[in-house]
């Protein structure tokens, strides 16, 4: 294992995601600003994720076939200095400009660094791609508490901070760059031939698992806050309930990767997914202590299955790295990003409470996806190492 690889991966997971996810935070403030509609948050939060994930396959596809480590020091760049002009925007149709293009840089830098993490992992893939999940989860923990605490300082303008971590961490990517697979990397992705079956039937499975986990996922982190400020909760009281919820998510997804190299990746993915909607039910109804708690295990049991996921359609396509990665944190994610959209129109429809707890039950039918997929595990670890 390559440690100091994996190490700049994860921070550089973590630095993206974070200022992509400061969003949900800012939202806020800009509904108050252009009177948006529940309609148009939505939109805006399907747009982040339509440019930031549809698009990784491609990005995969190309890293699989030429060496593409520019792709991770400039995404990091390229988001963070878009991100941190979101609070200037002039008018909505800017902001949605600025969102599609910010994602681009996100959507180029995932593929290439989760394939150099599992290049970088040799025999320990799963420990490795569970701590560049983590990263990437802890990011968008660490987005709205660092929105909140901007905003309440510097209102809108505060955005503006987000390019200094961006930079600095492309520029440690950079001075680094030798320490990740450049040619060799491509090549070795390259050896898969047109004659190697992809098993179409397991892999859209597990693609729909992704896609009604996402959706939920993308949808609560986009309305909790809304949802709470409409009960009359504080800014910074909702910004610290989505660091709680986010940041024990991201412990749960180093817990998931570890059990699933234990019990099973299916196992794991069922489980904690069937688990979630009645713990963020019960964090949703209960007011008090004991409401955090409850977020905190709830996030655990959404996100266990994040790295594991990954992880299942890189064993399913164990030559194609950098199309299993922009399948799985792309395409998939980013099809669940757009169900946004429809939860803003649903929240306009019949209130944004009714939104919400639609979105709690996504994760639970993810859940019984993966028992669909848990007949057969002994052939892919048979295989693979699962």
């Amino acid at each position: 294992m390559r440690r100091l690889a994996i190490a700049l991966a994860v921070l550089g997971h973590t630095v993206v995601d974070a200022s992509q996810n400061i969003l949900p935070v800012v939202l806020p403030l800009l509904v108050e600003r252009f009177q948006l509609s529940y309609s148009q948050v939505g939109v805006a939060a399907a747009l982040l994720n339509i440019s930031s994930s549809l698009i990784q396959p491609v990005f995969g596809w190309v890293s699989d076939r030429w060496p593409t480590r520019w792709f991770m020091w400039t995404g990091i760049a390229w988001t963070g200095i878009l991100m941190s002009s979101v609070g200037l925007v002039p008018n909505y149709l800017i902001l949605l400009l600025v969102i599609v293009l910010t994602g681009v840089g996100t959507a180029a830098f995932h593929p290439i660094a989760s394939m150099a993490v599992a290049l970088a992992s040799g025999n320990q893939r799963g420990l490795g791609m569970s701590l560049f999940s983590a990263g990437g989860n802890l990011g968008f923990a660490i987005g709205p508490v660092l929105a909140a605490w901007l905003m309440a300082r510097f209102d809108l303008p505060g955005t503006l901070a987000v390019v200094v971590p961006g930079l600095l961490m492309a520029a440690a990517m950079y001075a680094w760059r030798d320490e990740f697979v450049g040619s060799p990397m491509a090549r070795k992705s390259r050896t898969a031939s047109s004659s190697d079956p992809i098993p179409w039937g397991r892999l859209g499975t597990l693609s729909a698992l992704i896609t009604l986990r996402s959706w939920g996922y993308s949808g609560l982190i986009t309305f909790i806050p809304l949802l709470l400020r409409e009960q009359g909760v504080s800014l910074q009281v909702a910004g610290r309930a989505l660091f709680v919820f986010l940041f024990f998510g991201a412990l749960g997804g180093l817990l998931g990767g570890h059990l699933s190299d234990q019990v099973g990746r299916h196992q794991v993915m069922a489980t904690s997914l069937l688990m979630f909607p009645i713990l963020m039910a019960g964090a949703l109804a209960t007011e008090g202590p004991l409401q955090w708690p409850l977020l905190a295990i709830a996030g655990v049991m959404l996100l266990a299955s994040f790295s594991v996921t990954v992880v299942c359609a890189q064993e399913l396509l164990p030559k194609r790295l950098g199309l299993a990665s922009g399948l799985t944190l792309g395409l998939a994610f980013g099809a669940g990003g757009v169900g946004v959209g429809l939860s803003g129109l649903l929240a306009d429809a019949f209130g944004l409470r009714v939104s919400v707890w639609i979105l709690l039950a996504l994760p639970g039918i993810a859940g019984l996806l993966a028992l669909m997929l848990s007949p057969t595990p002994r052939t892919v670890s048979g295989i693979r190492g699962d």
